[in-house]
């Protein structure tokens, strides 16, 4: 065990010294277009688990970047088919916490703008939402822009993140979403509609309404 060990110790040390010696740098804007052929060269390795490590280890580099452009590259691994890989990313955007809510809500809806989809869409309201805290909300034009997302399951995603937010306003717009028919997919004994789904939500904070 202890000879194990010591190359475990090794092998740590010899990481975490690369990874200082890739973040050196004057600004952390330089790494940006670094890290993007990077990810693009990681994306393209035909071997499954090294492609995944790779972009879990492009991940771990990217939260440490104090860069919108850093971000705009983690939600690009958000939106990754593997989802391992979505994993790793999604705890690398909640790593930077409140502290870079800012950027990531523009980051978002940057991406928004320009028509991201795909997988992501589905992890953003529940990290917005991990994100926040007293000092800095959910960011709510976001998670209203997921709500109107015309995939369903973007929205009902979206739903519940914004059935957590106390803001005014909030509960008027779930109720417009209460009769939406709209079908939610991998349903197995929850809501099978949306607005099956967002009434659930509106009795839940009605029963809250009444605890003392």
């Amino acid at each position: 065990m202890k000879d194990r060990l010591a190359v475990l110790y090794r092998a740590r040390k010899a990481a975490l010294e690369a990874e200082a010696a890739v973040l050196d740098v004057a600004e952390d804007a330089e790494l940006v277009p670094r890290l993007s052929v990077a990810l693009e060269e990681a994306r393209a390795e035909k071997e499954r688990t090294e492609r995944s490590f790779r972009l879990q280890v492009l991940a771990d580099l990217l939260c440490r970047v104090e860069d919108a452009g850093a971000m705009a590259l983690l939600i690009g691994i958000l939106n990754d088919p593997d989802s391992s890989v979505r994993a790793r990313a999604g705890l690398a955007i909640a790593r930077g916490g409140s502290a870079r809510l800012p950027v990531l809500a523009k980051v978002v809806l940057d991406a928004l703008d320009e028509g991201l989809e795909g997988p992501a869409l589905l992890e953003l309201p529940g990290l917005l939402l991990d994100c926040a805290d007293i000092d800095a909300p959910p960011p709510l034009d976001v998670l209203v822009q997921l709500l109107d997302h015309d995939d369903a399951d973007v929205a009902a995603e979206a739903a519940c993140a914004l059935a957590e937010v106390d803001a005014p306003g909030v509960r008027e717009l779930l109720e417009s979403f209460a009769e939406d028919e709209r079908k939610l997919s991998d349903v197995v004994d929850g809501p099978a509609t949306l607005g099956a789904l967002v009434s659930q939500l509106l009795d839940t904070l009605a029963l809250d309404d009444d605890v003392p």
